[in-house]
Parts: structure tokens; C-alpha cells; sequence
């Protein structure tokens, strides 16, 4: 093809490009920083899951740590008067003040009836309405009670204050009340606790990062108050600091890559016009990747970017061979585009968002480069390239030791997966590591607040709020016969708030109970013998009364919020939380699987990694059988010559990780790229004078995932090595197949 040639493709192109950028530029570009977003859906309640997700990944806590409680109040108050009217939080609680505590008790009181504790009302149940009145007395005339007895001649029993313990502390572990503050204190520290949820501009990774200015300032505050140290706990900082290591990652990985390419083309063509043409190339095929990805999902993955850095080495693969080769290279070209976008396009359809987003990215930044070599190198001066290393006739390393070579290697691939075996092994926790800091506060976090939480939850339904909370009822009763047996210390349910209606009419008619009773407490109380009378009209004046979640005071709205999923679909959603759970197997068989269900985050995810797994493996082959009725077209009789060689890089890329520990889905994910880019050795040396060009290619595409095998985020170092093994394989093999 001529540089005259193909104006209309030429303009139509440019017309794409510019298309696609503008229409990203008009969506904004947007990056997720959620590191728990890049997991799959994996289970038919994927979207309950995902309300779960949203309440519980804004919830932040933060600690004043210090030698005194007061010197540790004092720290917390600094930092919260920093942030309590910022754009930051959208809820920020240090002080649990006087209105709040009121605004409980007035609600628990005039709906004392039917909100009787579990514990009261058995007792009425039994009919020992005696045990309920003494402990009712002991309370009032211990020296040593706090009790509220401002209304006990309309409360003589006490129930406001029993449930009154219950909703004050709900959630808050060992923390307790001190001077209007949670604190606890611990081997001679003192802890008060800051409680938030942070705003979604706050998440959002740039200068405005909500996060980013919360350590500023606690590292501000820890020079201004030597006493007092903070640490920190919740999703958004695990978010934070990952997205954090992954740009700078990204930073470098793709500095360092950029900067060796440059160099090997510099010192290929001893000329810097390939050398800036190729970067500019590489530039215009990462931007578009990244528009073209902006466009269909409205946001990217930070961690995609990390992969999508291999772009560079493998975009830059057609301009070495361009001007090594010019012209009579572009049937090969075309042949490796389509095999690589068939293995990017299968990995788009995983069910998987991360890897949708790399393949996405990745496919599109290459077919970009694709259509540059094609369309606009042709318009580069016809000298440029002419000053490139000279092209050998053989093509690569040669004699008797490259046969032995490529016949042990092809040996060792088929037989090493027959001794090693497939083991597929996908490992959640070992996807991220929390950086020293994190692990620290994590741990201090999780001692001092012993909330005991384990990511195993129920999620409980109901045609409607009321079958909802009934169903919660009943698996909240074979939690208490649970925690009698020890297999779990507590839990967390809407139902302890907020009972069903069927529950506050028992909790209402064992109520009457205490009628029996009202003329023999009051008197002991000291009240006249009218008392006992307006006790029983206040009663009877409460019948038909009916407490709803919308009752709740706005100071339990948070907690209830994060319990209460609302609507999806047809039904009625709440999640319920067991704690300091010991034997999660007792747990798992009290769901039905019709309306309570027992969730396992990370065993339920690995589970569904794993099955994806099996289908990436599906994928390989896959592609095999796509692309090969294509080599049979191009190059007939020696298309199966081509097609042997990534059977044996397969193979040999299996029995690779397998041994090193197990196939999980990244290293899978590599293997079935390594198909597409495995061919291209192969086929450029077809060509027979590409030698130099191809051993160029996959040095700067080593290069790439070399860089990316560095990285500290496992499953990028897992796709990246598996990558760089089975192309130095496919390299390997195919200097073996050409030179015979």
C-alpha cells in the first residue's frame, strides 16, 4: 500500500478517533477505587449483595489513642472539629449528646409494651411475673444502679431501661459511654472512638480525596499533640491505599517500559524518528484503550490500568516490524491482530469486571496501533527505518543446540502437567496485602472494639417488611440457641430494633401480666394506691399501637440502615450479622435456602473464581479453534506446522503454574493471551526475513509484562510472569520450527 493510498480509510479513522475521544471526554473520566468491585458476581442475590457493598463500604472508624482519657478526647475532638462540617463525611459522630439519648428514651418508653427484651418477656411468658417485678426493685434501691427513675410511677417495672442498655451500646463492642463519648480502655491506654461514613466525591481519586486529607491531618494533629496517636479503620482506607499503590505502580511500570523501548528502538534504527513516532503510537493506543473503556463503563478500575501497561510492549511490536519490513509485513500483522483480539475479545466475556475492563482496554489500544501502522506509517518519509539493524537470514539461534533445546522444551510440555497435574487455586486473601501501617491500626482497631466480625452473614427475605422481620425472628431464635452452645457469641439484626407485629402483640399481651402485679409494686415503690390504677389506663391506652422502622429515632437510623437492604425485585431484603463466630459449619445449616441464606464472602467469591477458571481453560481452546481455520487460509499446508506450537506452549505454560502453587484465574487469564501472542513469533518468521524484528518484539513485549511480574498486586504479578514465561516458550519454540 502506497502512502497516496486510502484517503477515505485514512479520514475515517482520524474521524474515530477523534469521535471516541470527545464522546469520553463528554462522560468525564471517572476511576474506581474500590478494590472489592474488581470480584465477580457470585450468587443469584448479586444485587442484594451489592446494596450490602454500598452501606457497609463508607463506614470508617477512627481512634484517639492516649495515656489518659482525657488527653485521648481531647485528640478525638481536634480532629473531629476538623472534618464535622467538610465535604468529606457525609456523617461524622463523636458526641453522643443529651437530645440523642432523650430522643431514645422517649421512643423506648412510649413503646415500652411492645419492645419488652427477650429476656423480660420470657419471663412473663413462664409466668414469673415476680422474678420481673423484684429485678425491677433491686435495680431502684441498689446504691449502685444508674438507673433513669424519672417516669417509674408510669414504668414501675423498668422496661424502658432494660431495653435502654440494649439500643445505647448496640454495635459498639467493648466501647462504652464516658462523658459523652464511646471510649474504652486497654493495657493501660484509653480509646475514644470517631464514627462516619464518608461522601462518594470523597472516594474519588484525585486531590479532593477525602482519605488522602484525613492522614494529613492526623499526621498534623500527632506532631501538635505528642500524647496522642490516631489509627484508622474501614473499607475507604484499604481502598484508599490500594488505589494509591496501583497509580504509583502504574507510574513506574509504565516510565520504566517506555524508557527501555525507547531505547531498543533508538538503538535498532540509530534514528529518533521511529523512536518518537512509536511512543507517539503507544501514547494515542493507551489513550484511546482508556476512552473506549471510559465510554462503555462509565469508570475504570484503577488496578485495570496496572495491566493495561502492557499495551506497550505489545502495541509496540507493528512498528518494529513496519520498519524492519515496511509493506511486506502487513499480512502477518493482520494475522496477529485478529489472534490476539480474539483472545482479548474472549476474556471481555468473563464474568468478571477487572477482567473485562483489561480486555476492553487492551483490545482496543491494540486495534488502534493496528490501524496507525496500517493507515498512517505508510506516510512516513520511505527513508525512515532504512538505517535499521540488518536483517539476518537466519532466524534466531541456530545449529544441533537449538533443535535439542526446542526438543527437550516440547518434551518437558507434554509431560510435566501429566506429573504436576491442573490444580486450580484461586486465593482472595492473597490478592491484597495491607501495607505495615494498615495491618497495624486493623489489628488495634479489631482488639479494642471486639465486634469479633468475620464476613460470614445471613441475608434474610420477605414477600413484605413484616414476613421480613418474622423470618428474622425465627433465625434470631436459632442464633440464641446457637450462642447458648458457644458457637458464636452475638449478632446484629433489624429484629433487635425493630420487632414484627406479630411479635409486639405477644410482647403487648404478656404486658398485661404486670397488672396483676401493679398494686403490690407500687406500694413497694412508695406510690398511693391510685397508682396502680393509672398504670393500668396507661396500658390499656397503648393498645393497638404499632412500631414501624421509619419510628426508629434518627440516631439508630444509621445502624438500621446498615441491616435494612429495602426492595430488590419482588422481595423485602436484611442482612443479620453473627459475631465472634466459632464454628461457621453450625451457622451455615440454619439457613433454608427459601428465605434465610448463609453468605461467605470470600469462600463464596474463591468458589466462583474457581468455576471461572474452568471456563477461562475453555477460552484456549476456544481461541484455538478460531483461529486456526485462518493460519489455514493464509498459509495452507504449513498452518498446522504454526498450530502445533501453542499446544505446546499451553501445555508447558500450565505445568508452569501449575507447579508453582496452582492455576488461578489470572495466570489462566495470561495463557489464554499468550495463544494470541505466542502466534506472532511464529508468523513473522514465516516471512523469512524478520529475524531481527521478531527477536526485537519479544524482547520490548518482555519487557512489558517483566515490568507488570513486578508488581505488588498478586494477581497482576501472577498474569505478568505467566505471561513472560510462556512468550520466552513460544519465542523459544518457534526460532526451533522456522529454523527447520
Amino acid at each position: 500500500m502506497s502512502g497516496r493510498g486510502w484517503p477515505t480509510k485514512r479520514i475515517l479513522f482520524l474521524c474515530v478517533l477523534a469521535a471516541v475521544f470527545v464522546a469520553a471526554l463528554c462522560r468525564g473520566i471517572h476511576l474506581d477505587t474500590s478494590f472489592f468491585s474488581i470480584f465477580p458476581e457470585y450468587s443469584d442475590l448479586s444485587a442484594v449483595e451489592k446494596k450490602i457493598s454500598q452501606n457497609t463500604s463508607s463506614s470508617v472508624y477512627i481512634f484517639a489513642e492516649s495515656d489518659d482519657f482525657d488527653t485521648a478526647k481531647k485528640g478525638a475532638d481536634a480532629l473531629y472539629k476538623e472534618f464535622k462540617d467538610s465535604d468529606v463525611f457525609r456523617s461524622l459522630i463523636l458526641y453522643q449528646d443529651a437530645d440523642s439519648f432523650e430522643e431514645i428514651k422517649a421512643f423506648l418508653f412510649e413503646h415500652r409494651y411492645q419492645l419488652i427484651d427477650d429476656e423480660t418477656l420470657s419471663l412473663l411468658e413462664a409466668g414469673k411475673v415476680d422474678a420481673v417485678a423484684k429485678s425491677a426493685l433491686s435495680q431502684v434501691y441498689s446504691p449502685f444502679s444508674f438507673a433513669d427513675l424519672s417516669r417509674l410511677d408510669k414504668d414501675p417495672f423498668l422496661l424502658t431501661e432494660k431495653n435502654m442498655k440494649k439500643y445505647a451500646t448496640q454495635g459498639a463492642g467493648n466501647m462504652f459511654m464516658k462523658e459523652g463519648v464511646l471510649a474504652a480502655e486497654a493495657d493501660g491506654k484509653w480509646y475514644v472512638m470517631i464514627r462516619g461514613a464518608v461522601t462518594d466525591s470523597a472516594l474519588s481519586f484525585s486531590k479532593k480525596n477525602g482519605i488522602g486529607k484525613v492522614y494529613e491531618q492526623i499526621k498534623v494533629l500527632e506532631q501538635e499533640n505528642p500524647g496522642v496517636e490516631y489509627f484508622c479503620s474501614g473499607v475507604p482506607f484499604h481502598s484508599y491505599e490500594s488505589s494509591s499503590k496501583a497509580m504509583k505502580e502504574i507510574s513506574w511500570i509504565t516510565g520504566v517500559s517506555l524508557a527501555l523501548v525507547a531505547l531498543i528502538i533508538f538503538l535498532a534504527f540509530r534514528s529518533l524518528f521511529p523512536m518518537l513516532i512509536s511512543l507517539a503510537n503507544i501514547t494515542v493506543s493507551l489513550l484511546f484503550g482508556l476512552a473506549v473503556a471510559m465510554i462503555f463503563y462509565g469508570k475504570i478500575n484503577a488496578l485495570a490500568l496496572v495491566f493495561g501497561t502492557t499495551l506497550i510492549g505489545v502495541s509496540i511490536d507493528y512498528s518494529i516490524h513496519y520498519f524492519m519490513n515496511r509493506e511486506k509485513i502487513f499480512r502477518s500483522l493482520t494475522v496477529n491482530c485478529i489472534s490476539t483480539e480474539v483472545s482479548w475479545s474472549l476474556l471481555m466475556l468473563a464474568p468478571f469486571p477487572l477482567l473485562r475492563q483489561i480486555a476492553l482496554f487492551s483490545a482496543a489500544g491494540l486495534l488502534c496501533s493496528y490501524f496507525i501502522v496500517r493507515l498512517i506509517y505508510p506516510l512516513c518519509p520511505a527513508a525512515v527505518g532504512n538505517r535499521a539493524i540488518e536483517q539476518e537470514k537466519e532466524h534466531g539461534p541456530g545449529g544441533d543446540l537449538t533443535r535439542v533445546a526446542g526438543i527437550l522444551v516440547i518434551a518437558i510440555c507434554l509431560i510435566a502437567p501429566a506429573f504436576s497435574g491442573i490444580r486450580i487455586k484461586n486465593n482472595i486473601r492473597g490478592m491484597y496485602t495491607m501495607s505495615d501501617r494498615l495491618l497495624e491500626w486493623e489489628k488495634k482497631a479489631s482488639s479494642v472494639l471486639n465486634l469479633g466480625t468475620t464476613g460470614e452473614y445471613f441475608i434474610v427475605s420477605g414477600r413484605g417488611p413484616q414476613e421480613l422481620l418474622a423470618q428474622e425472628e425465627q433465625l434470631a431464635a436459632a442464633l440464641e440457641k446457637e450462642k447458648k452452645a458457644g458457637t458464636l457469641g452475638s449478632y446484629t439484626a433489624i429484629s433487635t430494633y425493630v420487632p414484627s407485629m406479630a411479635k409486639q402483640a405477644r410482647s403487648y399481651k404478656a404486658a398485661s401480666l404486670l397488672l396483676q402485679r401493679s398494686q403490690v409494686q407500687m406500694k413497694a415503690l412508695g406510690f398511693g394506691s391510685d397508682a396502680a390504677g393509672q398504670f393500668e389506663m396507661d396500658y390499656r391506652n397503648n393498645a393497638g399501637k404499632v412500631v414501624t422502622l421509619k419510628a426508629v429515632p434518627s440516631f439508630m437510623q444509621e445502624s438500621i440502615g446498615t441491616l435494612y437492604l429495602g426492595k430488590v425485585g419482588d422481595f423485602y431484603y436484611s442482612a443479620v450479622f453473627p459475631l465472634q463466630v466459632k464454628e461457621s459449619d453450625a451457622l451455615k445449616n440454619l439457613a433454608d435456602g427459601s428465605h434465610v441464606f448463609f453468605m461467605s464472602k470470600i469462600k463464596d467469591i474463591e468458589k466462583e473464581l474457581d468455576h471461572l477458571t474452568k471456563i477461562a481453560l475453555c477460552f484456549i481452546m476456544v481461541s484455538y479453534l478460531l483461529v486456526f481455520p485462518l493460519l489455514l487460509v493464509v498459509y495452507k499446508k504449513k498452518a498446522l506446522r504454526i498450530a502445533l506450537v501453542p499446544v505446546a506452549v499451553i501445555l508447558g505454560s500450565l505445568a508452569f503454574v501449575s507447579a508453582s502453587g496452582g492455576v488461578d484465574l489470572f495466570a489462566c487469564s495470561g495463557i489464554v493471551l499468550i495463544f494470541g501472542l505466542g502466534l506472532d513469533y511464529l508468523v513473522y518468521g514465516l516471512e523469512k526475513k524478520t529475524g531481527k524484528a521478531t527477536l526485537l518484539s519479544f524482547v520490548t513485549t518482555e519487557i512489558s509484562f517483566g515490568a507488570l511480574a513486578l508488581s505488588s498486586f498478586v494477581p497482576a504479578h501472577v498474569f505478568g510472569l505467566t505471561v513472560c514465561v510462556g512468550l520466552a516458550l513460544a519465542y523459544l519454540l518457534s526460532c526451533l520450527i522456522n529454523r527447520s
